[in-house]
C-alpha cells in the first residue's frame, strides 16, 4: 500500500491509496467469494448428495391436515385455488382449507364465504395486518396435526398434499417442503433449476434450512408465532423447526405450479422483497450468525447470507480490475476487466431485448444473474429505507 513519508522525520504517514498488489488481493478475494457462493457450495452439496436419497416413506400417514392461505384482494382467483385444493388426491374427511381474508376490498371474503363446502373456512380480518400476522391468526384456529401453507397464485398437483403428508411418517421430520415449478419463460429459469437441485441435495444431506412459501407443511405443534411485520415466513419457520431438533426434508414430487410468466421488472421486485427479508431475518434472529446456536450454520451461511454479499464482491472485482486499466497494471487483470465489461453488456442487452437473448448462448442466464445480484445489492437499502415492511406483500 502506498504511503506518504515526512522527509524531515522519516516517519510514515497514513496510507494515501491502494496499490496494485492491494487491488489484485481485492480482486482475488472477491472472485473466490462469488465462486464459492454460486458454484463451489452448490457443486459440493450436489456432489456429496449424488447416489443418496431420502428414505422412502411408507405412505401410512393419513393425519388430518389444514391448508392455510393468507389472501388479500384475491377475488379473481381464490375460487379456482380452493377448487384445486379440494380436488387433491387426499381423503376428503381429513382435508380442510382455511382462508384468512387480510382486509380485502374486492370481495375475496364473500367468494370464500359463499363456497358451500363445510371443509372450507373463512377468517375475515377487518383491516390489513400483513401476511405474517394473518398466518398467526390462522394458526390459532388450526386444530389438525399437520398444516400446509400455500399461496393464492399457484396450483397444487393432485398428489402434492399426499406426498407432503407422507414425509411425516418419519417421526423425526418436522417440516416438508414441496417443489415450486415455474412456467416457461421465467426470467430466472436457469437460476431456479439450480436452486431446486441445491435444495434437493441439502435435504438428502440434512442441511435443509428453508422452503418455498407456496408449498410446505409442518407439524402444527411446532409453529412459532411470526413477528407481525415478517417478510419470510418460509425461512423463519423452517429455521425454528430445525432449532428444535426436527429434520427438514425436500419432497421433490410434491409440486405446486405457477404458470404465469413474470417479466424482468416483476421478477426484480419479487427478488428485492425476498432478499430484503433476509436482512430483516438477521435483525430479528441474530442467533443465525452464531455457529454454536445455528446447527445449520455452514449451509445457511453459504446458501443465504453470502448471496447478500455476492453483489458487493462482484462490484469490488470489477473496480479492482478497472484500476489495473487506468493505472497500467497487470495485463491479465486488464483483460479480465474487459471480459467482465463484455459480460455485463450482454446481460443488460438480454434484459432490454429478450429477442436478442434468445439468439446468443447463455445471454438469458447472464441477464438472470445480473438481475439477481442487482436485487441483492438493492435489498439492504430497500430494507433500511422501509418503515412498513409489509408493503412488500401484496397477497
Amino acid at each position: 500500500m502506498a504511503q506518504a513519508i515526512d522527509r524531515r522525520s522519516g516517519l510514515r504517514l497514513a496510507p494515501q491509496c491502494l496499490g496494485a498488489r492491494d487491488m489484485i488481493a481485492v480482486f482475488i478475494i472477491s472472485v473466490l467469494l462469488v465462486a464459492w457462493t454460486f458454484a463451489g457450495y452448490p457443486g459440493l452439496a450436489v456432489a456429496l448428495a449424488r447416489g443418496r436419497s431420502e428414505p422412502a416413506a411408507d405412505g401410512s400417514c393419513r393425519d388430518a391436515v389444514t391448508v392455510v392461505i393468507a389472501a388479500r384482494n384475491e377475488a379473481a382467483r381464490i375460487r379456482h385455488r380452493i377448487d384445486n385444493l379440494l380436488a387433491s388426491d387426499y381423503p376428503a374427511d381429513r382435508l380442510r382449507v382455511l382462508v384468512v381474508d387480510d382486509g380485502s376490498t374486492d370481495g375475496t371474503g364473500r367468494v370464500v364465504a359463499g363456497f358451500g363446502d363445510e371443509r372450507v373456512r373463512l377468517l375475515s380480518l377487518d383491516e390489513p395486518v400483513g401476511k405474517a400476522a394473518a398466518l398467526n391468526c390462522a394458526m390459532a384456529r388450526v386444530d389438525t396435526p399437520l398444516t400446509v401453507f400455500a399461496d393464492s397464485r399457484q396450483t397444487f398437483h393432485a398428489l402434492a398434499i399426499r406426498r407432503l403428508v407422507n414425509a411425516f411418517t418419519d417421526p423425526s421430520v418436522g417440516l416438508a417442503a414441496g417443489r415450486l415449478e415455474l412456467g416457461d419463460g421465467e426470467t430466472t429459469g436457469l437460476y431456479w433449476r439450480i436452486e431446486t437441485a441445491l435444495r434437493r441435495a441439502e435435504s438428502v444431506l440434512g442441511w435443509a434450512h428453508g422452503a418455498s412459501g407456496a408449498i410446505y407443511a409442518i407439524r402444527s405443534s411446532l409453529f412459532v408465532p411470526l413477528p407481525r411485520d415478517l417478510l419470510l415466513d418460509d425461512v423463519w419457520t423452517p429455521l425454528h423447526v430445525a432449532s428444535t431438533g426436527y429434520r427438514l426434508v425436500f419432497v421433490d414430487d410434491a409440486v405446486a405450479s405457477e404458470p404465469a410468466v413474470m417479466g424482468p421488472r416483476a421478477e426484480f421486485r419479487r427478488k428485492i422483497r425476498t432478499l430484503s427479508g433476509n436482512w430483516q431475518l438477521l435483525a430479528r434472529a441474530p442467533w443465525l450468525l452464531l455457529p454454536w446456536r445455528n446447527r445449520l450454520f455452514p449451509a445457511w451461511f453459504s446458501h443465504k447470507f453470502l448471496r447478500l454479499l455476492a453483489p458487493w464482491a462482484l462490484a469490488s472485482a470489477f473496480i479492482a480490475s478497472g484500476f489495473a486499466v487506468v493505472s497500467d497494471g497487470a495485463t491479465w487483470l486488464q483483460a479480465l476487466f474487459w471480459l467482465q465489461s463484455g459480460a455485463y453488456a450482454i446481460a443488460v442487452t438480454s434484459l432490454a431485448a429478450p429477442a436478442f437473448a434468445r439468439q446468443v448462448p447463455l445471454a438469458t442466464a447472464a441477464g438472470s444473474f445480473l438481475l439477481l445480484n442487482l436485487a441483492a445489492m438493492m435489498s439492504l437499502p430497500a430494507w433500511l429505507g422501509s418503515r412498513r415492511p409489509n408493503r412488500f406483500w401484496r397477497g
